[in-house]
């Protein structure tokens, strides 16, 4: 295997993208650039500077849609979730070069591909009080599933060490990915309800916006091609970052993933 970094882990991305957005036409799928490809897309015409990953966002309907065919019609590029591949270590979905091979954080970690995020985005319960309830136990179960998972040694003196090992001992009883699939299945609580607000359940950021902001898809340029971005960007953006069009300080403008990327040879 050849590693590889910057710009050709970029070039490869933008090569999923241009058979995500692809497929997702022919097929009458609505999606979009979202998080910090979208802010890219906004701000920079592309990549923020710091960053090296890809966000596509779809609402659930047409998540699963996607989910259902695209792998029916891709050899190289597959696309895989908790909710077709049990052993899926990750809340969100990944379309993923199999010509390729990612470590994170590196060769003693997970073994993936080099891949885009597919975001799904689900229904949000009109109520503040019952959004803050869907949030807090969509982060309990994220805690969750860190401690069943975690392989780091534990920090803290020697007797919360201890109780770290011994409460990750405890959980081995869970299947590993048990807690992502009960997240996965939160989630999608109020899907069987008209709703008009979403959220993103299966995250970290605390967010909710209404549907409105889908109510028509526009190009915008994104590393020289155009892409589908909701026309309600600026009010999708401010509902993840606030004032998105400010850079952040100089000393958090780094990129926030850890891996090691490689070609098949």
């Amino acid at each position: 295997m050849r590693q590889i970094f910057g710009e050709e882990l970029k070039k490869i991305q933008l090569e999923i993208l241009d058979v995500v957005a692809a497929f997702c036409e022919k097929h009458g799928i609505s999606y979009w650039l979202d998080g910090g490809t979208l802010l890219g897309a906004i701000r920079h015409k592309g990549y923020i500077p710091w960053d090296d990953d890809i966000d596509v966002g779809m609402m659930r309907p047409d998540y699963n849609k996607f989910m259902r065919l695209f792998n029916q019609e891709n050899d190289k590029y597959k696309f895989y979730s908790i909710e077709n591949n049990p052993n899926f270590y990750y809340a969100s979905g990944k379309v993923l070069d199999t010509d390729t091979v990612l470590y994170e954080p590196d060769k003693n970690g997970t073994r993936l591909s080099i891949n885009i995020d597919i975001c799904v985005y689900d229904n949000a319960p009109e109520s503040d009080k019952e959004l803050s309830k869907m949030y807090d136990v969509r982060d309990r179960l994220r805690w969750l599933h860190s401690l069943r998972t975690s392989a780091s040694a534990p920090r803290g003196n020697i007797l919360r060490r201890f109780c770290v090992r011994s409460v990750r001992m405890g959980m081995r009883v869970f299947p590993e990915n048990y807690f992502i699939k009960k997240l996965s299945d939160h989630s999608q609580k109020y899907n069987k309800t008209e709703l008009d607000r979403v959220g993103n359940f299966n995250f970290y950021i605390r967010m909710v916006c209404g549907k409105q902001v889908f109510r028509e898809f526009i190009d915008r340029e994104f590393e020289g091609k155009l892409y589908k971005i909701p026309i309600g960007y600026d009010e999708w953006l401010r509902a993840f970052y606030g004032e998105y069009m400010e850079l952040p300080p100089e000393e958090e403008r780094i990129s926030h993933h850890s891996f090691e990327a490689y070609v098949k040879v």
